[in-house]
């Protein structure tokens, strides 16, 4: 029966483990002889602390601190229980756990971490198809492998300085078995270009034992037809007349290319000079990265020359390329250089902004809007309506007004009449059968309103002067 109590209370130890327990860190890595502190701590006071590293079990003390393991922490009533490794060892790699018992009860807590002590891995090897050289197009294929390393060294790849991101593979970390030393595989994949080639493709592997990164590396041979570095003809500026005259052409090409130059009949295969020597075809100047500088010389540039187009064929064992030549006694034009499309699109955005600007003047003299729509005509022709009704009205007044105007300044007599009374039909034909003389006044015409000032329009009346008829009594008499 004494054997049930224990037995309960390693039963509620493995319960309680972890329970309510900070620990830190969860894991680490260290190199040997660093340094390393791990914290244990719960939220309440604590009777001991004892960590266990290795397979050693340590008392810590917080007063003792002359021992390769010792206390770290706040102290035992903060609930804390900590050690400072001054020096890890390569035996400590593994797990290191703490145990925190209560002030009162048997009940202890206890927590773990994961301590890994670097170990450098073996060198890295780069595996990759065994041809010495490649062609423009083909597919590369290689792996890296960095072996036995604690833990998994970490690969990166370059060609020459720049990191590589495309085509890089997931990487693939295995271990042998009851062995905690990791190995790390990694492929990459490339279409092959030009630009690849004389490249240098560098696996790199970096880890928390080494001092420094360890490679292994190959270098690309990749081989091309020529390739010309800019398209259509090419004229050479600058030249002389009676001067010498060298035509460079810079052409990119692997394996090295052989030339022929032809000018008019004469078919020059460097090096070679014509039967005068006026005209020689050097070698190909190699530049370096797979560029060549192809050079014709003229001894005197004669005017002859510069009229005649020269040709250039480019030849290796991928292809060739031909080029046309010509000459020019002016300078190179300065600035930026444009091609065909550029120059198309130019031409149509100034016509575009031209007929715009014409438009837009042609409207303000006009006032004539092509975006004034139907609306603007279906509003003049209901005000059209409206102003003639209107019109109508006001011819009527200003004729009464001008009617009025004229008998005012009409010579006055004996005969005379009011301006307010009718004018008689004899006197209405006599005015039209004779007229003395006609004499034109200047009008101003509108509703005669103090209120409202007459409109700024005017109109002209003849004033008929005839002879006056035989004195008539007036009505009154």
């Amino acid at each position: 029966m004494a054997a049930l109590p224990a037995l309960f209370g390693l039963l509620m130890a493995v319960v309680v483990t972890g329970q309510n327990l900070d620990i830190t860190p969860r894991e680490a890595v260290r190199r040997v002889g660093d340094d390393l502190t791990v914290l244990c701590k719960v939220p309440y006071p604590i009777d001991a602390c004892r960590m266990t590293v290795g397979t050693t079990s340590y008392r810590l003390i917080p007063n003792n601190q002359e021992e390769e393991i010792v206390y770290a922490g706040q102290g035992l009533q903060h609930g804390e229980c900590g050690a400072h490794i001054k020096h890890i060892k390569e035996e400590w790699n593994g797990n290191i756990s703490c145990t925190l018992p209560p002030q009162t009860g048997q009940i202890e807590v206890i927590g773990t971490m994961r301590l890994l002590v670097a170990k450098a891995p073996a060198n890295p090897q780069l595996i990759s198809p065994p041809q010495p050289a490649f062609r423009e197009g083909d597919g590369f294929m290689a792996q890296c492998i960095v072996p036995n390393g604690r833990p998994a060294a970490k690969i990166t790849w370059y060609l020459d300085e720049v990191q590589l991101l495309a085509g890089i593979h997931q990487p693939v970390i295995t271990s042998e078995p009851g062995s905690d030393l990791k190995t790390i595989s990694q492929n990459v994949s490339r279409t092959l270009a030009p630009e690849d080639n004389g490249q240098k493709l560098v696996c790199r592997a970096e880890h928390e034992a080494l001092d420094g990164p360890r490679e292994a590396a190959r270098q690309l041979v990749v081989h091309y037809p020529p390739k010309r570095l800019e398209s259509g003809p090419i004229t050479i500026f600058g030249l002389k007349l009676g001067g010498e005259g060298r035509l460079n052409v810079t052409i990119r090409a692997n394996p090295a290319p052989t030339t022929e130059w032809t000018v008019g009949d004469l078919v020059l295969i460097p090096p070679r000079s014509n039967e005068d020597g006026s005209i020689t075809a050097l070698e190909p100047l190699h530049l370096g990265g797979g560029f060549y500088n192809v050079t014709l010389v003229l001894a005197r540039v004669a005017k002859e020359d510069v009229e005649r187009t020269y040709y250039l064929r480019v030849t290796n064992d991928l292809g060739r390329e031909e080029f046309a030549v010509r000459l020019s006694t002016m300078d190179e034009p300065a600035g930026v250089e444009l091609e065909t499309g550029a120059i198309v699109g130019i031409v149509i955005a100034v016509l575009i902004l031209l007929i715009a600007i014409i438009l837009v003047v042609f409207a303000k003299a006009t006032g004539r809007w092509f975006f004034a729509g139907s609306r603007g005509r279906d509003h003049t022709k209901s005000s059209g309506e409206s102003s003639d009704t209107e019109s109508a009205a006001g011819q009527r007044s200003r004729l009464s007004a001008l009617s009025a105007r004229v008998r005012a300044v009409l010579p006055r007599g004996r005969d005379r009449v009011q301006a307010t009374e009718p004018i008689p039909e004899v006197e209405d034909k006599a005015l039209a059968e004779e007229k003395k003389g006609v004499v034109y006044a200047e009008l101003a015409l509108g509703d005669q309103n103090a209120e409202k000032p007459p409109p700024p329009s005017t109109e002209y009346a003849e004033i008929v002067y005839t002879d006056q008829p035989a004195p008539v009594k007036e009505a009154k008499e």
